[in-house]
């Protein structure tokens, strides 16, 4: 990574109405990931017309004054792996001369045009820099960069078990 390299996101505040016109038509995908994601963690169904931010358990938003953005409707923290091919597919929609990939490792998955933009709803809504956000999606080295268009697989999200 080139320390002068500008890393930036898609803004999806001021393009939303260059978004809002596709996601019906990837919603498909939101579906199937994002159900193994509340299937696995909490055995409940993620079905077409939920929005991820239903399922949100984490305060990040709470301290948002004013009028939530629409596209945090498509976030949920610690939920990047589930929502990236989502992402992705929104991304290709929304600006098809791209050639969008994902970068994914442990840490983080993320959208990337590979010339400095990425499209990442999650970390652009909870304030995380372009930079450490493509970082961390590479994770030193060991993150992998898919091929343009090309799906990362998701499995079950991991039970959520209170202790007894």
């Amino acid at each position: 990574m080139t320390t002068n390299f500008r890393y930036y996101y898609y803004d999806p505040i001021r393009n939303w109405n260059r978004i809002r016109p596709h996601l019906k038509g990837v919603e498909p995908i939101l579906v199937r990931d994002f159900n193994r994601f509340t299937y696995g963690r909490w055995r409940q169904r993620f079905k077409a017309g939920m929005l991820p931010f239903d399922f949100e358990t984490c305060d990040w938003w709470c301290e948002h004054r004013g009028r939530m953005p629409r596209y945090w409707q498509y976030v949920k923290h610690a939920a990047c792996h589930w929502l990236v091919n989502h992402n992705l597919e929104l991304a290709k929609a929304v600006v098809p001369k791209s050639e969008w990939r994902i970068l994914t490792s442990e840490l983080h998955s993320t959208v990337y045009n590979g010339d400095g933009m990425l499209f990442d709803f999650n970390f652009c809504a909870l304030g995380i820099s372009p930079r450490e956000a493509y970082r961390m999606a590479r994770d030193a080295g060991k993150g992998k960069i898919l091929k343009p268009g090309e799906h990362l697989t998701v499995h079950d999200a991991e039970h959520w078990r209170r202790d007894s």
